[in-house]
């Protein structure tokens, strides 16, 4: 496996039990009624589908800058359509703590898209 997948993938295994402790504070002591029993499912979920972009977008990077920037928005937009339709299809089923279920989303989204952004640049930056 490339060095730079296995560094991310240690930095967003990282972020995942940052995300799980905070997690638990906020639904053990300020939201005790609200937790949510996707949450677990939908870290998971998150977390292998931005492994598995990153590692797609680091071959493609190695390739052809040209490539990587191309195809870098394809991968951003199926990675957003696969979430939405999980959201979708989440609170088309169950619509209970709806708005914790999209606060817990927007959160996991951006602190994983924070440090796939970073990480991506700071690789291509180097080449």
């Amino acid at each position: 496996m490339d060095r730079n997948i296995k560094s991310f993938v240690v930095k967003i295994l990282i972020t995942a039990v940052g995300i799980v402790v905070l997690a638990s504070i906020v639904f053990i002591f300020l939201l005790p009624g609200a937790y949510l029993p996707v949450l677990p499912w939908m870290l998971a979920f998150f977390t292998i589908v931005t492994i598995a972009s990153h590692a797609w977008q680091v071959i493609l990077a190695k390739r052809e800058l040209g490539i990587f920037t191309r195809s870098s928005m394809i991968i951003s937009m199926l990675r957003l359509m696969l979430y939405s339709i999980f959201a979708i299809v989440y609170l088309a089923i169950n619509q209970t703590n709806a708005a914790v279920f999209v606060v817990a989303l927007v959160f996991i989204y951006s602190a994983y898209t924070i440090l796939e952004v970073s990480d991506l640049a700071r690789m291509v930056k180097r080449k």
